[in-house]
């Protein structure tokens, strides 16, 4: 049989031209296939080789010496000596702790591996929540915990946070704490003080309340003060260029005192006070500090004090006392009305409750009796 009739047909059956198209779309569709499997095999490659990629890291690097954070600013770098990766500050949050040390929080921008597994690597290193690392510039060195890695975000989520904050200082001490003392780092303020009362609760020691508003830090749901929660029960420092301090949170998104303020009249009772004594007291001696006053005495009786003496024959007999006298004081306490009652000092007050008052020239620590509120 021939080839090719003289039809044109194939082995007498096929048409020639037919049979070339035929060929033609085979070769097309083979061409794509292989193009197809070509381009599928580079992608997936792409894919899953390691690769270079920008992350956003928070690092907490504790406590360091004022030396050392102050040298910690925007822009430092650090390149990794075997690897493309650079570690770049964005921001610092720094708070001093003292007059010496400071805790500080960066964030940084990193240039490091990401694997098809999910870990990121600086270096040779994970570098993921919860890892360690150090950075070093060459003019300072510093180590500190990875808190989180993001995918973006070049400066730290900042916050104000007003919180209410006590303390028991000498009265010396207590007087340095003004309201408008500032903390500070750099040029960042982040710490002012917005109320003081300074309350006399013995002869060498001041209850304190300060009411301040904080810079702090939001990680997750919490907030921040350095490396302290600002939550009640929690310890925040206060450093100024007058005094460091370590006060406890009473209250947050406050800086007052629970309840308005308002007064409330009590009687103390002074048994057998000698002349001496009984005459310090007098009507308008005041207690007062921290510029404020906390009470005034709006009256004082005196009286013989009573005395028990057996006769002769046994019988018991009530008697002036020839050299002692009994003082009543009505004092005006400055207070703070409250749903559950009148608080004085920062503690509930409630009849034969014991205060300190001092008046300067004398002091007293008695039982109080309410009169009025």
């Amino acid at each position: 049989m021939e080839l090719i009739d003289e039809d044109g047909n194939l082995f007498g059956a096929v048409n020639v031209v037919d049979a070339l198209a035929v060929c033609l779309v085979l070769a097309v569709l083979v061409a794509g296939v292989a193009a197809v499997g070509t381009l599928g095999a580079s992608e997936e490659t792409e894919t899953d080789e390691p690769h270079i990629e920008t992350r956003y890291a928070t690092i907490d690097l504790g406590t360091q010496l004022s030396s050392t954070a102050d040298d910690i600013s925007v822009g430092d770098e650090m390149a990794h000596d075997d690897y493309p990766h650079t570690l770049t500050v964005t921001d610092v949050y720094a708070t001093p702790v003292s007059s010496s040390e400071a805790h500080v929080t960066v964030r940084t921008e990193i240039e490091g591996t990401q694997f098809e597994n999910g870990t990121y690597a600086f270096g040779d290193q994970e570098f993921a929540p919860g890892q360690n690392v150090s950075i070093d510039t060459g003019e300072y060195a510093a180590t500190g915990g990875i808190d989180a890695v993001e995918d973006e975000g070049t400066d730290l989520p900042r916050t104000e946070t007003d919180v209410l904050l006590e303390t028991t200082l000498s009265p010396s001490a207590a007087a340095d704490v003004r309201v408008g003392d500032e903390v500070t780092f750099g040029d960042d303020t982040v710490a002012t003080v917005e109320t003081v009362s300074v309350y006399p609760v013995s002869d060498e020691q001041h209850r304190v309340f300060v009411g301040a508003t904080l810079t702090t830090l939001e990680r997750g749901a919490d907030l921040r003060y350095g490396d302290a929660p600002v939550e009640s029960g929690s310890v925040i420092p206060l450093s100024t260029a007058d005094y460091d301090l370590m006060l406890d949170v009473l209250e947050t998104e406050t800086i007052e005192e629970t309840g308005e303020p308002a007064t409330t009249t009590v009687e103390i009772d002074l048994e057998k006070l000698s002349d001496r004594e009984a005459s310090l007291f007098e009507p308008g001696l005041t207690e007062t500090a921290g510029g404020e006053t906390w009470a005034t005495i709006e009256d004082v009786e005196r009286e013989p004090a009573s005395v028990v003496v057996e006769s002769e024959d046994g019988q018991l007999h009530e008697h002036e006392h020839p050299t002692r006298d009994d003082v009543t004081l009505t004092v005006e306490l400055q207070t703070r009305d409250t749903e559950l009652g009148p608080r004085f000092k920062g503690d509930a007050l409630n009849n034969g409750d014991t205060v300190y008052l001092d008046f300067g020239v004398t002091s007293v620590e008695e039982r109080v009796w309410i009169v009025d509120d």
